[in-house]
């Protein structure tokens, strides 16, 4: 997901640099990495578009990005459907996190592959943080989100559903959300 407005950022974000790159190119670096499969960005950016197009990433242009971040959501989850509506689970993820590394992903992914659990999701201690996979068990419930609600929501109204898989580092679930000096650096 790449649509946000970046209120609290004061600018766009995902198109400012982190340690010599946009924010944005960083998760789209990590995701190309792993077997092809549907890989959709929701965004409202045309320089997003056109970049995640040369990573193999299918952009899904969201055009009411005030709609909130459930918008996104159902966005992405009904293009990946139309393209493959067989799936057992969809991974959603955000482009503001430039420390996440690939193996956090790659557990991610191998612990939703072994778990009886319809949720799994990446945390640091108490921490929930992104990437999450759904299973198609929480298809109807993403599509019922509504303004700038998440799937933070869903993962906390059935606890017991969940799986956790602990980051490395505190570092890797920050998604920047304000200024720092640095940011621009």
């Amino acid at each position: 997901m790449a649509a946000g407005n970046s209120t609290r950022y004061h600018g766009i974000k995902l198109l400012d640099q982190v340690e010599g790159k946009k924010m944005y190119q960083y998760i789209l670096e990590i995701m190309t990495t792993f077997p092809q499969e549907s890989k959709i960005i929701v965004t409202q950016y045309e320089e997003i578009e056109y970049c995640a197009s040369q990573y193999g990433f299918e952009a899904i242009m969201n055009r009411e990005p005030e709609l909130g971040i459930s918008h996104s959501i159902q966005l992405g989850l009904k293009a990946v459907l139309e393209r493959k509506p067989n799936l057992e689970g969809v991974m959603f993820g955000v482009c503001d996190q430039p420390y996440l590394r690939r193996t956090s992903i790659d557990r991610l992914l191998q612990a939703f592959s072994v778990t009886d659990r319809n949720i799994v999701a990446l945390a640091w201690q108490e921490t929930i943080g992104n990437p999450c996979i759904f299973g198609k068990k929480y298809f109807e419930e993403l599509f019922s989100l509504s303004l700038d609600t998440g799937g933070k929501k869903i993962l906390l109204r059935h606890p017991e559903d969940v799986e956790f898989v602990m980051v490395q580092e505190a570092k890797e679930l920050i998604d920047i959300d304000t200024r720092t000096t640095n940011d621009n650096e």
